[in-house]
């Protein structure tokens, strides 16, 4: 474990400070996965199907360059697959990107992260994806099952006043 540790520190010697951070996790509700459970089985009956999922998607997202944009534009790219608390998989992805793609002003770098939700007018799908995926909550005592809620209280302190 620690020679990969070197292993990719080496690379960003020899390339550089990594450009971009991506995080890829697993979702128990991807379609490839709740199509092939059995009426009673639970995603978690079944971590087979959702690591093979998962492999299959980080592999597509790392070897089909040209439909992933940052990758394309990479020089070298390091990445580590953990487990979270609750045994999804996750990927922490490192690109180093070549110095002529290299984010040069505020503007540029805003073109491409944003952290606004997705009109449902121009893009249903993508508000729908990040209303239901990227986004905390409902909690508080109207919802009590929720796995962040102890005491009543959310544990993640949500919700939080709006900010401009």
């Amino acid at each position: 474990m620690r020679e990969r540790c070197w292993d990719a520190m080496s690379i960003f010697g020899k390339y550089g400070a990594p450009d971009l951070f991506i995080t890829i996790t697993a979702n128990p509700k991807w379609p490839e996965i709740t199509e092939n459970l059995r009426p009673s089985e639970h995603t978690t009956d079944s971590p087979d199907l959702l690591s093979r999922d998962f492999n299959l998607k980080l592999k597509s997202l790392m070897d089909d360059p040209p439909v992933h944009g940052a990758l394309e534009k990479s020089i070298a790219q390091v990445y580590i697959i953990e487990f979270q608390k609750r045994g999804l998989r996750q990927a922490h992805i490192l690109i180093v990107l070549r110095a002529a793609d290299k984010f040069s002003t505020s503007e540029y770098i805003v073109k491409f992260v944003s952290a606004e939700i997705p009109s449902s007018i121009e893009n249903l799908r993508l508000h729908e994806i990040v209303t239901k995926c990227l986004m905390h909550g409902p909690c508080d005592i109207d919802n009590p099952g929720v796995p962040c809620m102890e005491a009543d209280q959310c544990k993640k302190m949500f919700s939080k006043e709006f900010q401009k």
